[in-house]
């Protein structure tokens, strides 16, 4: 699928280049789905779970955070993190995960799509934080199992400024209620309403900020 038509329907304006950067991407993707059956996600929905939904978030994100690195904990196939980085013109993203196979096809794309601001690390979280540091001032996440621990290790990676941003498919849900952190500030919930083809899904980010001492 092309991208032109979902990118528009949710008001993403995006350039040519750009634009042919992400349709290798979505193609890389449908391709290694075929073959492999890497994700759960359809087809048909790919462009929208991962293009269209992170860019509606990084537009949103934009409005209170204009990040100069950004670190995407447990990428996968670079979700959210190749999309927002298209939209971040001048961000530096490391997209870090512990799949072997799933970041050497994620380093193949970026390399024929040209994403340069995109470094792809194979680790786990709790392994490279004293490699990478606490130099980032955003940092993203669909979750690595519990929320407790996603904002433990991403705590560790924000910067003093830092903003953390989680990724949820749902808000009813008993860890973000019973959800409470000292060193962290919740900030707010950002709601991201993506149009599909015949209908509107809600997703939504969980905002922390990161307290200083």
């Amino acid at each position: 699928m092309e991208l032109f038509g979902p990118l528009q329907a949710n008001q993403i304006e995006i350039n040519q280049m750009d634009l042919e950067k992400l349709n290798i991407y979505i193609k890389a993707l449908e391709k290694w789905n075929n073959i492999h059956a890497l994700t759960s996600v359809s087809a048909r929905e790919i462009p929208y779970v991962f293009v269209v939904e992170p860019m509606v978030a990084a537009r949103e994100l934009l409005k209170i955070v204009s990040p100069q690195r950004c670190l995407d904990i447990g990428t996968g196939f670079g979700n959210p993190g190749v999309g927002m980085s298209v939209y971040f013109k001048k961000t530096e993203f490391l997209l870090i995960d512990s799949s072997q196979k799933k970041t050497a096809l994620l380093r193949q794309v970026i390399d024929d799509a040209k994403l340069d601001r995109i470094k792809v690390m194979t680790a786990r979280a709790e392994d490279i934080v004293d490699k990478v540091g606490n130099a980032f001032d955003l940092v993203i996440s669909r979750g690595i199992g519990p929320l407790e621990r996603t904002l433990d290790y991403a705590y560790r990676f924000a910067n003093d400024n830092g903003i953390v941003a989680i990724f949820k498919a749902r808000l009813d849900i008993p860890e973000f209620k019973n959800m409470k952190r000292d060193d962290f500030v919740f900030d707010r919930v950002i709601t991201l309403n993506i149009l599909y083809p015949g209908l509107e899904i809600s997703r939504y980010l969980l905002i922390y900020r990161k307290h200083k001492a």
